[in-house]
């Protein structure tokens, strides 16, 4: 449940992104990839300090996720400039 629970949480962060930072167009599909990256790598590091697991949802590691999806979004804004 916890797997899902970030890509959702990925995925709606690449959106919200998407309509707050528009960019080039018919790069919606890429930001929604790059934010569910970014979400499994917040998820994967929260799982590893053991602030949740694949198994339970955790608000830390749903925070973590947030932050790592948004994170990835703009790194990739970056170094595209």
């Amino acid at each position: 449940m916890g797997l899902l629970s970030w890509i959702v949480t990925g995925a709606a962060a690449g959106a919200v992104a998407r309509y707050f930072l528009p960019g080039r167009p018919g790069g919606f599909v890429a930001v929604l990839v790059l934010a569910v990256i970014g979400a499994l790598i917040g998820g994967y590091i929260s799982s590893y300090f053991d602030w949740g697991t694949l198994a339970v949802i955790h608000p830390r590691a749903l925070g973590l996720a947030l932050v790592g999806a948004l994170l990835m979004i703009l790194v990739a804004r970056k170094l595209r400039l």
